[in-house]
């Protein structure tokens, strides 16, 4: 953790300490996000990493997601080779799998009463900001086109969403109406990993950039506060309760590969 920071930190010191090096290019880069291993996986709920409170699932079922990034290069002097500073911001959704889990759970009630209903009012999403430090090394074939390699290290900041549920029902018995409601809500705290990347593509015309990039982000915990709404009404008298907890889950392990262009300036 504190080798992360240290780097980050030093990331911070070069892009606003520009006198040391100057600044030859900066890049800006959007593309697709395809999740890979784990973070791509989905196996049902109980091993699934933002359910299960076993710490070993790292089940994240992940979709194909979209990224948006900016690159900055500095000289150090040697043709070709730059000193490459990065700032990534990704969005992966849920994956078919999962999606089709939300459907098949939400249709199937198997509450408590006959006449219920389950639904998710929103779903959790995963958002990640990587911070990174490293080099890149380009080769002009000639003035107008280039091939390029780079890879960096540095931190990574993992987001994901809410999730919250309700769940409701209505029993009629011989005496009276009984309704029953509860929202669950569950809110995931940021996550701070070591993260790395490799890349290679094409530069044509010094301003257009085609590339390919491995991201891996790092392992991270799942855990947050969680909270139980409950209302229930008998007849004409209604009460309600709130719940709250600290929950523990599985982990998330943010691997992907992406597709991108980019524009430089």
């Amino acid at each position: 953790m504190k080798k992360t920071i240290g780097l980050i930190a030093l990331a911070v010191m070069l892009f606003l300490g520009g006198q040391a090096l100057a600044q030859t290019r900066s890049a800006f880069f959007l593309g697709a996000s395809i999740p890979l291993k784990d973070y791509a996986e989905f196996d049902g709920f109980n091993k699934f990493a933002l359910t299960s409170t076993n710490v070993d699932d790292n089940d994240a079922a992940a979709g194909i997601g979209a990224n948006v990034g900016f690159k900055w290069y500095f000289n150090v002097g040697v043709k070709g080779l730059g000193v490459m500073l990065s700032a990534d911001g990704f969005y992966n959704g849920p994956n078919a799998d999962l999606k089709t889990a939300y459907r098949e759970r939400e249709s199937n009630y198997d509450g408590q009463f006959i006449d219920g209903s389950f639904k998710y009012n929103t779903k959790p999403q995963y958002f990640n900001v990587p911070i990174m430090l490293g080099l890149n090394y380009i080769y002009h074939v000639n003035p107008s086109f280039g091939i390029y390699a780079e890879a960096g290290v540095g931190g990574n900041m993992r987001f994901i969403t809410k999730t919250e549920t309700l769940e409701q029902g209505s029993l009629l018995d011989q005496v009276s109406l009984f309704n029953y409601r509860v929202i669950t809500t569950q809110c995931y705290e940021m996550g701070f990993g070591f993260a790395y990347q490799a890349g290679i593509g094409i530069e044509v015309a010094r301003n257009f950039v085609i590339g390919c990039s491995f991201y891996d982000l790092g392992k991270t915990k799942v855990k947050g506060e969680g909270t139980t709404f409950t209302r229930t009404t008998i007849g004409d008298n209604t009460s309600t309760k709130t719940e709250n907890s600290y929950n523990t889950f599985g982990t998330v392990h943010p691997m992907m590969i992406l597709g991108r262009i980019a524009f430089c300036f």
